[in-house]
């Protein structure tokens, strides 16, 4: 890093940060983040990613949170943001405020498969197995060959004693999990 410009450069910062987290490195990760908000504290992509990091670094639950409500009001109609603050309520317990978050951020963009898999997740969580069905399929519809989301749809469908349906999803689970 011998270049000065590239230690004023929050994109720099950024970057780094994200491939610090990729090699399994989050307390790293969370300081290039850190450094990228400093430099430019109205992004709000930063923000969120700081405040996941601080999840994943166990941080107080508080902090992680208060860097993605930040990051909330300067970009609220942005759905990986409200997705990140539902994973950060999940991970914390509080399954009903992140499937609040997950419903908002898979409406933002309906197109996102992992939006619907949370969702369905946290669903499951609650034993709201009706509610999460539908998540599920939506993954299907986006991604038909996610094995992830047929194995789901299956469990969801034993839960809710439908058998046949079920062994179906896991048949087509097991048969895109080995292509």
């Amino acid at each position: 890093m011998g270049n000065s410009t590239q230690t004023e450069d929050a994109g720099y910062w950024f970057s780094a940060g994200e491939r610090e987290r990729d090699a399994g490195n989050s307390r790293q990760a969370q300081l290039c983040f850190e450094r990228a908000v400093t430099l430019e504290p109205h992004n709000a992509v930063y923000w969120s990613e700081l405040g996941l990091a601080m999840n994943e670094n166990e941080e107080t639950a508080d902090e992680a949170l208060r860097c993605i409500r930040h990051a909330l009001e300067l970009d609220p109609k942005c759905a990986a943001i409200w997705s990140g603050k539902g994973v950060v309520l999940f991970r914390q317990g509080d399954i009903e405020a992140s499937i609040v978050a997950f419903e908002r951020a898979s409406r933002l963009n309906p197109h996102e498969a992992d939006y619907w898999m949370n969702l369905g997740l946290a669903y499951a969580a609650v034993e709201e197995y009706k509610k999460a069905l539908p998540a599920f399929e939506n993954g299907i519809e986006i991604t038909p060959t996610d094995a992830r989301f047929w194995e789901r749809k299956g469990t969801i469908l034993l839960a809710l004693g439908e058998d046949d349906r079920a062994e179906h999803c896991f048949a087509q689970a097991k048969y895109f999990e080995v292509r």
